[in-house]
């Protein structure tokens, strides 16, 4: 079982896409994955991408904890 995710700074490569994907369909602009990624671990500061992370580690969370639920 992986590990619960505590929060932005232990997303992966694949979160970092996903999350590059949600930021182009809801505001129109272009990330790199690179930026997003620095930005989650601390290096660079973007209030979009920073909620947008938040948000989708929220949804992460309650889909882990639903998936865990059924397995019991």
């Amino acid at each position: 079982m992986p590990k619960t995710l505590v929060n932005i700074h232990d997303l992966v490569e694949s979160d970092f896409r996903k999350i590059q994907n949600l930021l182009s369909k809801k505001f129109g602009t272009e990330y790199t994955a690179g930026y997003i990624r620095k930005v989650c671990k601390g290096l660079r500061h973007n209030t979009n991408i920073i909620a947008m992370a938040e948000d989708y580690l929220e949804v992460r969370r309650e889909m882990e904890s639903k998936i865990e639920r059924l397995s019991n």
